[in-house]
């Protein structure tokens, strides 16, 4: 218990989602191992100097998103599940492709500070044509172009647009911003290319592409990222698993 770090009683961040947020991360880089007896409740909220409930309020959302397993005999167990959607498990491009053993290029890495549109305001609850950074990717896992990535963050995270993007993106922002995604909002269509993803992706105007927007949200449900993908038709297959329900 002596190696947890502490939470920070003076921020005017609440503790449960300090806790909340602290715990993933300690999941997340083995501190708790998957299948580890996580810590007893009073002896976590004695550490923290907080209430049970409050500790509660934070291991219950990890519970419900399949981090922790509660055992009537044994306690509650790490699960370690990766992180998910609704439909699917995501993550960053790097670590799906590195999780598949897949090698990849980034054929296009630019940084930029835009006025947010009224589309990408509207994701991020921000005001019109406040600054973002935005971010633009091509990437491949061969010579020809896979997929072309545009991401705007909130300008609450405090990028810049000078960090090193090379990193995994999601890294970055919980080493260096403390922002951690936790929820992802998804809408997945099939549209003709226009002009510009057409050219960006060496395909003819007008070929299918899988579009695929996307809203990343923190352990709060307040808006980090609002990213749009598009993928060429001839090189990716967004895969879904869906359990029947029991009657």
């Amino acid at each position: 218990m002596t190696k947890i770090p502490l939470l920070d009683h003076d921020s005017k961040i609440p503790l449960h989602q300090q806790a909340e947020e602290l715990l993933r991360k300690l999941i997340r880089e083995d501190f708790f191992r998957e299948g580890d007896i996580f810590p007893k409740e009073t002896d976590l909220a004695k550490r923290w100097s907080i209430s049970r409930n409050t500790l509660r309020m934070a291991i219950g959302n990890l519970v419900k998103d399949g981090l922790l397993e509660r055992k009537k005999r044994s306690g509650t167990v790490v699960k370690k599940k990766k992180i998910t959607t609704n439909l699917d498990n995501w993550y960053s491009f790097t670590h799906e492709m590195e999780d598949k053993g897949i090698p990849f290029k980034t054929l296009k890495n630019k940084v930029s500070v835009v006025k947010a549109k009224e589309e990408v305001a509207k994701m991020l609850q921000m005001e019109h044509h406040q600054p973002v950074v935005c971010l633009e990717r091509i990437r491949s896992t061969e010579k020809s172009p896979m997929v072309y990535f545009e991401s705007f963050f909130h300008p609450r995270i405090g990028l810049t647009g000078k960090e090193n993007f090379d990193r995994p993106l999601y890294e970055m922002l919980d080493a260096d911003f403390h922002v951690v995604p936790v929820y992802s909002q998804e809408e997945i269509r099939a549209i003709g290319a226009d002009e510009k993803i057409a050219s960006l992706l060496k395909i003819k105007k007008g070929a299918p592409v899988l579009e695929r927007r996307r809203v990343v949200l923190d352990a709060s449900r307040r808006p980090l990222e609002f990213n749009i993908c598009w993928y060429r038709s001839d090189c990716f297959t967004y895969s879904i698993e869906l359990k029947r329900p029991q009657l």
